[in-house]
């Protein structure tokens, strides 16, 4: 069973500050668990790295068996002994949930007994395993991959939906964007929690880029494309003023381009760093000339 990418169209950073997070599957690509051919000997490089990474990841869940009590650990074990790998095409770095497809793809096969927990205990297991991979993680991108659906998480109260996208999609192009620069996710969250120690950094996330995800969310969820064009302008803007470590400095100009004209907004995909940007809009002429002009590698959503 194959288990799609994700895309989070809005929420990054912020979820982990509680903010609403709302992701879509993304099924250009893929991937699911396999077991190697040691018999005929024709095991690959990046089977053996993969099961290899599957081995590391066991020594995380075994080093606190009790937090992973979800887990048939005994069974995970052996398969990866026996030669379990995950065969993938999710560009790894890119924004695009590969971690999240692999974790969706261990639940799926080893969760002690997944159909009786409901999507917010299911959210906080994905979380843990996934936390192996980057330290800190919402569960949100492995349980949109687990699901195969539109995601929608709300924190205060907690509640986790799967909305009807098609009213907003029919309203707004979307686009990714490959910026062909591998990010470290890891390595960017622990910046982003480092960042987020310091008082006047926290007031703009707590007290600007949260609401403003909110106020996106909502209008997208609720089908209101003129709140939404205005709030995805200004987190547009948000980010490439207080997120600038982590959009790459050839890109900032098709920011600036995206907000002074209004035909596109782009923003970070993901954890950023590289990987792939998401560019909105509704003028989908004036959008595509100027990515074929600037000879950026885009693909329709």
């Amino acid at each position: 069973m194959n288990f799609p990418a994700k895309i989070l169209l809005f929420g990054e950073y912020g979820i982990l500050m509680n903010s609403m997070a709302l992701c879509i599957p993304y099924e250009r690509f893929s991937g699911g668990l396999r077991y190697m051919d040691r018999v005929s000997g024709k095991v690959s490089v990046k089977e053996a790295e993969s099961n290899a990474s599957l081995m590391r990841l066991l020594l995380c869940l075994k080093s606190n068996k009790e937090k992973f009590n979800f887990l048939q650990l005994e069974r995970f074990e052996a398969a990866v002994f026996n030669g379990l790998y995950f065969d993938s095409s999710i560009p790894a770095g890119f924004g695009l949930g590969s971690s999240g497809a692999l974790t969706a793809a261990i639940y799926r096969m080893f969760a002690t007994d997944p159909q009786t927990d409901g999507p917010a205990t299911i959210q906080s297991q994905l979380a843990a395993i996934e936390s192996c991979f980057h330290g800190v993680s919402s569960g949100i991108d492995p349980l949109t991959s687990l699901l195969g659906r539109a995601v929608l998480l709300e924190n205060d109260p907690k509640r986790i939906t799967t909305p009807d996208l098609s009213p907003f999609l029919e309203n707004c192009s979307l686009y990714l964007i490959d910026t062909h620069i591998r990010a470290n996710t890891g390595e960017l969250v622990s910046q982003f929690m480092e960042r987020c120690g310091h008082q006047p950094f926290w007031e703009k996330i707590s007290g600007e880029y949260i609401p403003l995800v909110n106020r996106t969310i909502e209008a997208a969820t609720g089908n209101d494309p003129a709140t939404f064009f205005k709030s995805i302008a200004n987190y547009s803007q948000f980010q490439l003023d207080h997120f600038e470590w982590i959009i790459p400095p050839a890109m900032k100009k098709y920011f600036f381009h995206g907000i002074e004209t209004g035909d596109f907004h782009l923003k970070i995909c993901g954890s950023g760093g590289g990987g792939y940007l998401l560019a909105l809009g509704t003028n989908r002429t004036s959008a595509e000339n100027y990515f074929k002009l600037n000879h950026l590698d885009y693909t329709i959503v």
